[in-house]
């Protein structure tokens, strides 16, 4: 009865053991160390096909990269032949904004920009306003068409970029007004129209001019893109995807390939750091040490 109970014992010490070490494992992360990335020396030349250029989007495995061209009213599309690598890389195709944000309207802000996963969604945001669209075939922009917008101006004084969490339930967006980041909740996932504001994120004390936005680490880090202090500041977040429970860590100096930075992307495995130089309509690659 005895060496019953001592086994029942030890076997619950060992399953509480093995629930707090795969929980503690689940929790651990790591901020990115910033002085592990430098210029790689490799660009993409994008001066043919947009104008003031700003936010940057990846295809999931690497092999295509999309750009919103302000001034050309346009969602360029290139296509690499080494996945994550601007080396070699292809224009293939555009998708003309005019009609939502450029000269018909008098607007000509086209500057974040989003796909869905699945390559049959995206949004592109132009300040106050968040524009949906439906691709007929994945991840080929010349075949979206509108499906409808919403504006956001009773919180938005003046955004550049947004992100979604992988749910599409969530809405993040920068405000180099209002110095602040908003975070927007959707009741019906992927549908802008349903979207309520939840919380704005103060950012005052660090920011200047943001103009970019990436959340990584399964909701853990918030990247923002600074084009007056040239910088991309890391904040990290105690609770995935809560805004509220932000604070800033670190951040990566980006002036030496461009006075004037306008987008932001990232490497899912955070190999390589992608900024758009608006000065010179380039697109240059940072990379860890030895990637």
């Amino acid at each position: 009865m005895r060496s019953t109970l001592l086994r029942g014992y030890f076997s619950a010490i060992i399953c509480l053991f093995l629930l707090i070490s795969c929980t503690a494992e689940t929790d651990q992360f790591e901020p990115l160390n910033f002085e592990n990335y430098t210029y790689s020396g490799v660009y993409l030349d994008i001066s043919e096909e947009t104008e003031n250029a700003r936010a940057t989007f990846w295809k999931p495995d690497g092999s295509r990269i999309f750009v919103t061209g302000r001034f050309t009213e346009n969602v360029a599309s290139y296509d690499l032949p080494e996945p994550w690598n601007l080396t070699g890389a292809v224009f293939t195709g555009e998708f003309d904004l005019s009609e939502e944000f450029g000269s018909t309207t008098g607007i000509s802000r086209a500057h974040g920009l989003y796909f869905r996963e699945d390559g049959l969604k995206k949004w592109v945001f132009n300040r106050t306003e968040i524009w949906a669209y439906t691709l007929n075939e994945p991840w080929e922009v010349a075949s979206a068409t509108v499906r409808h917008n919403f504006d956001l101006s009773d919180f938005v004084l003046r955004g550049h970029d947004v992100d979604f969490n992988p749910e599409g339930t969530k809405i993040f967006i920068d405000d180099r007004n209002a110095q602040a980041v908003h975070e927007m909740h959707l009741s019906e996932p992927w549908d802008i129209t349903s979207g309520t504001w939840h919380y704005t994120l103060d950012i005052s004390d660090l920011e200047e001019e943001v103009r970019g936005i990436e959340i990584i680490a399964d909701g853990r880090i918030m990247l923002l893109l600074d084009t007056v202090r040239k910088e991309v500041l890391q904040y990290v977040m105690e609770v995935p995807y809560e805004l509220e429970t932000a604070s800033f860590y670190s951040s990566l100096d980006v002036s030496g390939q461009s006075d004037d930075p306008r987008g932001l992307s990232i490497h899912p495995e955070y190999k390589h750091l992608y900024i758009t130089g608006r000065d010179n309509q380039q697109i240059y690659q940072y990379s860890l040490t030895g990637q």
